[in-house]
């Protein structure tokens, strides 16, 4: 049985071992997940929310009895927590906002020949992508893709595989097309290294997106939605295609934006950017940084 390896949970498994045992004393830090099972009286009780309003799991906030039982409620992006503030009316000195963070990416030398990277799940955008890469119709270029659901774990994968099937049988038999599954995070992080262009036609209202600030970090030109958090999270750094919930107009969008991304990959002031780029990831999405923010907060609550 193959348990869920998510980026939440490598998030979580990431910051408990990086605090020490007197940051978390008489702290319950809940991950996502609303229930009265999971609160603590005689601790203070904090909900690190990485979910969008619209999910399932996050019914229980229209229990205002249950929010008033959390102390505070950390978000992982600014458009997240508004999201939030308004839908749920949650008290602002409640709320705050702690970005992700992830192990540090040093840039690599990439090969001439430009390649493509997809790595979320295939209801991401998926589809959109295989549209738009067709749309390009170059042979000078190469995407690989690497999703499933077994991320979620064995039980999701049985029940929600099938749905997703034909799509992935389409990334296997396309042109220039490298599907490779399900790949660990430290197979997807040395992928990203090797790859040009991080293309992601996301469909999904991302709270933050840990693969592009991965992709980011990597020196990957970032090519993507504006949808969700996503405009936050890339920020000016890449080349954000604007919505469209036609699947047919945004790809043709989305393809457009690709190409330029792959024609200007080489030039010298894109290089210069990737550059900059990398060492702003470094610095503002590393754990070196983002642990102090942890550790203020949680002192601070404990006064």
């Amino acid at each position: 049985m193959i348990q869920s390896k998510g980026g939440t949970e490598i998030l979580y498994e990431n910051l408990v071992h990086k605090l020490d045992k007197n940051d978390l004393q008489g702290i319950n830090l809940i991950l996502n997940n609303l229930s009265q099972e999971i609160l603590k009286g005689d601790q203070i009780n904090i909900l690190w929310n990485h979910h969008s309003p619209n999910q399932p799991s996050i019914q229980a906030y229209q229990n205002k009895e249950l929010l008033k039982k959390i102390q505070y409620f950390v978000y992982v992006s600014n458009w997240q927590y508004e999201k939030y503030r308004y839908q749920f009316q949650i008290p602002e000195n409640r709320s705050l906002v702690i970005k992700n963070a992830i192990q540090s990416i040093e840039l690599k030398e990439k090969s001439n020949k430009i390649r493509l990277i997809y790595t979320s799940t295939p209801w991401r955008g998926l589809d959109v992508l295989l549209d738009a890469f067709s749309l390009l119709g170059r042979d000078d270029v190469e995407l690989d893709v690497y999703s499933s659901t077994i991320i979620y774990g064995t039980q999701f994968y049985e029940q929600n595989e099938k749905d997703f099937k034909a799509l992935f049988q389409r990334a296997e038999s396309m042109k220039n097309v490298n599907y490779h599954g399900y790949a660990s995070n430290e197979e997807i992080r040395f992928a990203l290294s090797r790859a040009h262009v991080f293309a992601y036609p996301c469909t999904w209202e991302e709270t933050s997106c840990l693969t592009a600030i991965e992709a980011g970090m990597a020196g990957l030109n970032l090519v993507a939605t504006n949808l969700g958090a996503l405009y936050e999270t890339i920020n000016s750094w890449g080349r954000l295609v604007s919505f469209d919930s036609n699947k047919i107009n945004l790809a043709r969008k989305f393809s457009f934006a690709l190409n330029r991304a792959i024609d200007e990959f080489w030039t010298n002031e894109t290089q210069q950017r990737l550059q900059e780029q990398h060492l702003y990831y470094k610095k503002f999405y590393s754990w070196e940084y983002r642990i102090s923010e942890w550790r203020n907060f949680l002192s601070q609550i404990k006064q």
